[in-house]
């Protein structure tokens, strides 16, 4: 999406830029910002879809409408929260209207491992072993419900603190706190009995 006469220095200027100056240049019509800020929060709205859809494909295109509509509606953000925060929050409402949508009897395709994105390192024994740990994981939150897995996901998955989550779910930060004792609590029960 760079335009090809761009110097190298100016987009590295624009990657280290605040949210606020790029959402304010996006306004202005700058796309090469927008771009920036879909770069810097891709990940983050990938894992809120994966967690309803549990399918890259359907992810993608949950993803997909998340920034659409966070481009059409960026006049309205207020900043009250993070950017970031008022992405995931799109996410989650994305995410809801598609399992909404979507029968219950359609399969959904298995979670790919890397949208856990655990790193490894070692010899191939170790990387076996923890692959199976993660797809161990990758199912456990399968059997969370769906504020559950999201709230997991954001945590510990996407590093958002309490309060952001707490944005996102629309509760208080002790209900989230509860929320992710709990869920942690069921997780470790289903990869421990498997």
């Amino acid at each position: 999406m760079w335009n090809a006469g761009v110097s190298s220095q100016w987009r590295l200027g624009l990657l280290e830029t605040v949210d606020e100056i790029l959402i304010e240049k996006t306004l202005a019509g700058s796309l090469e910002c927008y771009d920036v800020l879909m770069q810097r929060y891709e990940k983050d709205v990938f894992a809120v879809a994966t967690g309803y859809t549990r399918s890259v494909d359907d992810s993608l295109d949950i993803c997909q409408n998340v920034f659409l509509k966070a481009y059409r509606k960026l006049d309205t953000f207020e900043g009250r929260s993070s950017f970031k925060t008022w992405l995931v929050t799109i996410a989650k409402r994305e995410g809801l209207n598609w399992v909404r949508t979507r029968s219950r009897k359609t399969p959904a395709n298995v979670v790919d491992l890397e949208t856990v994105q655990i790193q490894t390192e070692g010899d191939q024994e170790a990387d076996l072993l923890d692959t199976e740990r993660r797809q161990k994981v990758v199912d456990g939150l399968q059997i969370l419900n769906q504020r559950s897995r999201l709230a997991v996901i954001l945590r510990y998955f996407r590093d958002m603190s309490i309060r952001e989550i707490s944005a996102v779910l629309g509760c208080s930060e002790g209900v989230t706190r509860n929320l992710l004792f709990r869920s942690v609590r069921k997780l470790r029960e289903a990869v421990a009995t498997e």
